[in-house]
């Protein structure tokens, strides 16, 4: 599965729930994710997306790119998010001479 829908589908069949009860518990119009799931071009906004996959018991980052985060690295990607440009830059650096240590290390 390579796709963002496919994962949804996915996820949805998991659950066990119909459309409508996933798009009820979101809050979100119960035709929702008929609608992002049918219809070419159809999209989802972040926030809408982030409720289905809290009622989906997974993240948005499993959805969108198929990749599952543990609580740290969400923990971490959520720092990440409030540093200023400079931190962040700095911030990689320091994580890439780590990674680049371990790596000798080994």
């Amino acid at each position: 599965m390579n796709d963002w829908r496919a994962r949804l589908r996915s996820q949805l069949q998991i659950s066990g729930k119909t459309r409508s009860q996933v798009c009820s518990e979101a809050g979100l119009n119960p035709a929702y994710l008929t609608q992002i799931l049918e219809q070419k071009g159809a999209t989802p906004r972040i926030d809408n997306l982030s409720k289905l996959a809290a009622v989906l018991d997974t993240s948005v980052s499993y959805l969108v790119e198929g990749v599952e985060l543990d609580p740290v690295s969400v923990q971490v990607v959520s720092f990440f998010g409030t540093l200023t440009p400079d931190r962040r830059d700095a911030a990689l650096a320091v994580l890439r001479d780590m990674a680049a240590a371990s790596h000798t290390n080994e």
